[in-house]
């Protein structure tokens, strides 16, 4: 792999991340390799059936607030919504488990306002 693909995957090598030009040492030892995104089982550990190499949990919050009848008209009617994506913006990985869309990266707080007019 390239130094900037293991920076993107969040290599370790005894705690020293790799960087988009620096890669890791070659002859890391296994036990001191990680990974800030993925679960790297510990060395003779991984089993494909019950410790597989995963990508690592994590909890994600979205929020959205809004009003459907914010001036409460008869006829015409205005509603408004504010939606944030990723309240606490994580920067993790997510995987489907699909053969066709593969493991992606979380998208990055994101907040979205809607206004509309209901006649």
């Amino acid at each position: 792999m390239s130094a900037d693909q293991e920076f993107q995957a969040g290599f370790t090598c005894n705690g020293v991340h790799a960087t988009p030009t620096v890669a890791l040492p070659f002859n890391c030892p296994a036990g001191g390799f990680g990974s800030t995104l993925l679960k790297v089982p510990a060395p003779n550990k991984e089993n494909d059936d019950t410790n597989p190499p995963r990508v690592q949990k994590r909890s994600l919050f979205d929020l959205a607030i809004g009003d459907d009848d914010l001036f409460h008209g008869d006829r015409f009617k205005w509603s408004a919504r504010v939606t944030v994506i990723n309240l606490a913006n994580q920067y993790a990985l997510y995987n489907f488990l699909s053969t066709f869309s593969g493991t992606h990266y979380v998208t990055p707080r994101a907040v979205t306002g809607e206004i509309g007019f209901h006649f």
